[in-house]
């Protein structure tokens, strides 16, 4: 693969995971909020272990997209895939 096809590649991987890594941020953030709003004094003090569990999926997923954003990131920067 020349150079400047592996360019494209990582323009193109790096379009799809920014996509991936905005709406996995705003499930993460709105789960988290989700939480957040059965505390005091907006909820009973007790958030449900659903929404609990809701907020660790959701920051799970974030993560994994982070890592991979990161890894094209590095690709980038070096210059050299992985």
């Amino acid at each position: 693969m020349g150079i400047e096809e592996q360019r494209n590649r990582w323009r193109e991987e790096e379009e799809e995971v920014s996509e991936r890594y905005g709406v996995a941020f705003e499930r993460m953030r709105d789960a988290q909020l989700a939480v957040t709003r059965q505390f005091y004094p907006l909820g009973n003090g007790s958030p449900t272990p659903e929404s609990l569990a809701a907020a660790d999926k959701a920051r799970g997923e974030f993560e994994a997209i982070k890592r991979e954003f990161d890894r094209i990131a590095d690709e980038i920067r070096t210059g050299k895939p992985s």
